[in-house]
C-alpha cells in the first residue's frame, strides 16, 4: 500500500527536521551530547509508549480504526496547510527555523561545556518528544487502520533517513531550505490522502 507510506514519511520527515535543526543549533551552541542524547532519548521515549498502547487499536472496530485515521488526516493536513499558507503570505518563517536556541531558550557557549548540562538536555528532550508525538498522530492511526504495519514503519524510517540525509549534504546551509514550503506540500498531500480516505469509507458505508 502507497498511501501508509507516503502518510508516515511525510509526516516523518517535516516533524523530524525541525527536531533535528534544534538539535543541530544546540550541537553548534557548544551541546552536542545534550542534543544528541536528548533527541534519541525523546523519540525512543513516546515509540515505546506507542508500543505499550499498541494493543488497544485491537479492542476497536477496523471502520472506527479507519473513520478516525481518515479525520486525523485531514485535520493535520488543513492545519499544516493553513499555517504555510498565512505565512508565505506574510513572507514569515517559523522561530524553530529562524532561531531555533531561542525556541528552546538555550544559550550559546563559546566553547563545548565541560560539565553535562541536564537543563538543556530536558529542553531538547521536550522538544524531540512534542515532534515525536506529532508524527505518532500520524503514523499510529495510519497503521492501525489499513494494518499495513511494515509499510508506515518503512515511512518513518525512510523519513528519518532522508532528514539526516538533507542534514549531512546541506550542513551549515539550512536556512536555505524552504521548509514552510515543504510543510505546506506534506499538509495538502495529508489532506489529500484524509479525504480519500473519508470518500472510500462513504463509498463502502453506501
Amino acid at each position: 500500500m502507497a498511501q501508509p507510506f507516503l502518510a508516515s514519511f511525510a509526516g516523518t520527515a517535516v516533524e523530524f527536521f525541525e527536531t533535528a535543526v534544534i538539535a543541530y543549533a544546540i550541537v553548534r551552541a557548544g551541546y552536542p551530547r545534550e542534543a544528541l542524547s536528548a533527541m534519541v532519548a525523546g523519540h525512543v521515549a513516546v515509540f515505546a509508549l506507542a508500543v505499550l498502547l499498541l494493543p488497544l487499536h485491537g479492542m476497536l472496530p477496523v471502520f472506527w480504526l479507519r473513520l478516525g485515521a481518515a479525520v486525523l488526516l485531514t485535520a493535520m493536513g488543513l492545519h499544516w496547510t493553513q499555517k504555510s499558507v498565512r505565512r508565505l503570505l506574510a513572507g514569515q518563517r517559523p522561530r524553530w527555523a529562524d532561531d531555533p536556541l531561542g525556541k528552546v531558550n538555550v544559550v550559546p557557549q563559546s566553547a563545548p561545556a565541560a560539565a553535562f548540562s541536564w537543563w538543556v538536555f530536558l529542553v531538547m528532550a521536550k522538544s524531540s518528544m512534542v515532534e515525536a508525538a506529532e508524527i505518532l498522530i500520524v503514523v499510529f492511526p495510519v497503521a492501525a487502520a489499513s494494518g499495513a504495519w511494515g509499510e508506515a514503519l518503512w515511512g518513518v524510517a525512510a523519513g528519518i533517513v532522508a532528514v539526516a540525509a538533507a542534514m549531512a549534504l546541506l550542513h551549515g546551509q539550512l536556512k536555505k531550505v524552504p521548509e514552510v514550503k515543504l510543510k505546506l506540500a506534506t499538509g495538502l498531500l495529508l489532506t489529500l490522502l484524509g479525504v480519500w480516505w473519508l470518500a472510500e469509507l462513504y463509498i463502502d458505508a453506501s
